[in-house]
């Protein structure tokens, strides 16, 4: 069983991941994670050194890597993951997506108690207006999550997960 969750920034894949992959036995895997191993440097450093398109070429090489070289485990990608290339047809080719619904004003809160300097595409937005920001910046995302297989909401959270999978 292959499992991704897809969502924004701050949307809660990465806690529901870890969560998902020990309710039912399985590796979790967050694809950052995975990223800056092979980099050996932060993501962050990544964009600033190398720029965006570098990234991203990294990231799918580290997604269908991670794909091929695992059978089962629960991945939580990188927000843009999903957008780039044909990263969401190979997931959903492999496995099951989940996009994992947060309103960005509650991301927006996260965020602001975060930081966001760690997370590069986020930290140029308008701190004054971060909400409006943050949703102008990723509403071109939300066509890319929507073709994930199962939707939940962060309020649904795990028992949503679970219930939809064995449906």
């Amino acid at each position: 069983m292959k499992l991704f969750l897809v969502g924004l920034p701050g949307s809660g894949k990465s806690t529901l991941g870890k969560q998902l992959a020990k309710r039912l036995d399985l590796l979790f895997i967050d694809l950052d994670d995975v990223i800056e191993a092979k980099a050996q440097q932060p993501i962050r450093e990544i964009f600033a050194q190398q720029g965006e398109d570098y990234f991203r070429e990294v990231e799918r090489e580290a997604l269908l890597n991670t794909i091929s070289k695992n059978s089962d485990f629960v991945m939580a990608t990188g927000g843009g993951a999903p957008c780039f290339f044909d990263n969401m047809l190979q997931m959903n080719q492999a496995g099951t997506t989940i996009f994992v619904d947060t309103p960005v004003a509650t991301i927006a809160e996260r965020m602001k108690k975060e930081g966001v300097a760690v997370r590069p595409l986020l930290h140029e937005l308008d701190t004054n207006n971060f909400a409006e920001a943050f949703h102008q910046k990723f509403v071109h995302r939300l066509p890319h999550y929507r073709q994930a297989k199962i939707t939940v909401t962060s309020e649904e959270g795990l028992d949503a997960i679970l219930a939809q999978l064995r449906s």
